[in-house]
């Protein structure tokens, strides 16, 4: 597997993989890492990472006819532009087009591209998608982030009240989020719409700060200990120490005309206490 470390000036560091335009650890300036990856996954082609920001495109979950999250995250991504800016920032942007193999199961012409910045505390990761074609077409999308957690049990999730999910575990739909601060307990799987676009993950240690503009939903997820004993590339303890906080279109779906373009961004920010 292909890899790039992006080394800002100030020392904080990304590395992203070439498969899936994954970024499998971010670790701030001074600081320590802040994204899970699973000891089990596999880094094999056309195998998807355990961990890290997985690109969802242009299908979540099972919600179409492709296979599960579609296929940019098992694609093979071309780095097309690397360097700093004027801060000391690392950054790069990858890019995704169709190919024949792609346009056999999605009959669409496409260009993708994920920008991804580091600097300081700070981790900014962009997508952005083109309908370069003469059809148009519509999609769903995520960016499917395992933020690393001391344990699961004790972080809280600030940002979500008032707002409704589908409970994916269920299949119930409008449910009603009271908690001012998300506790995971069990197994997880929640697709909350039209959420805020500033969310919080509260830790004894720091505070997570989580931006987003572009998407707007959130998939909370984690497989409790029943669900990570099946994920034969997950450790059984290792959904104690993760959290999915995914920026997601998902309950409607974007449609691109011919030659219209849709971007999305999620940063996250650490604050020590």
């Amino acid at each position: 597997m292909d890899f790039l470390t992006l080394t800002a000036r100030d020392g904080a560091t990304v590395r992203i993989c070439h498969q899936g335009a994954h970024v499998c650890s971010w670790i701030p300036a001074q600081g320590t890492e802040q994204l899970f990856l699973s000891k089990r996954t596999e880094f094999r082609e056309g195998v998807a990472i355990r961990g890290g920001v997985p690109v969802i495109f242009p299908q979540f979950a099972g919600l179409g006819t492709l296979p599960k999250h579609g296929f940019a995250r098992t694609a093979p991504w071309s780095l097309v532009q690397q360097g700093h800016t004027d801060d000391g920032a690392a950054q790069a942007v990858f890019r995704l087009k169709e190919n024949i193999a792609r346009l056999t199961i999605w009959p669409y012409v496409f260009t993708a591209e994920l920008a991804v910045s580091v600097v300081d505390n700070l981790l900014q990761i962009a997508l952005s998608i083109s309908n370069t074609g003469d059809t148009s077409f519509h999609f769903t999308s995520a960016l499917h982030t395992y933020l690393a957690v001391d344990n699961v049990h004790q972080a809280r999730l600030r940002g979500l009240q008032g707002t409704y999910y589908r409970d994916s575990l269920t299949g119930t739909d409008r449910c009603h989020e009271s908690a001012e601060l998300l506790q995971i307990t069990d197994e997880t799987d929640r697709i909350y719409a039209n959420v805020p676009d500033q969310l919080c993950l509260q830790q004894a240690h720091q505070h997570l700060h989580i931006n987003t503009t572009g998407f707007a939903d959130a998939v909370i997820w984690n497989p409790g200990p029943a669900g990570a004993v099946k994920l034969s590339d997950m450790e059984d303890d290792g959904y104690l120490r993760m959290l999915c906080v995914e920026a997601a279109t998902i309950m409607r779906p974007i449609t691109l005309a011919p030659g219209e373009s849709w971007s999305g961004s999620q940063s996250f920010m650490v604050s020590k206490l």
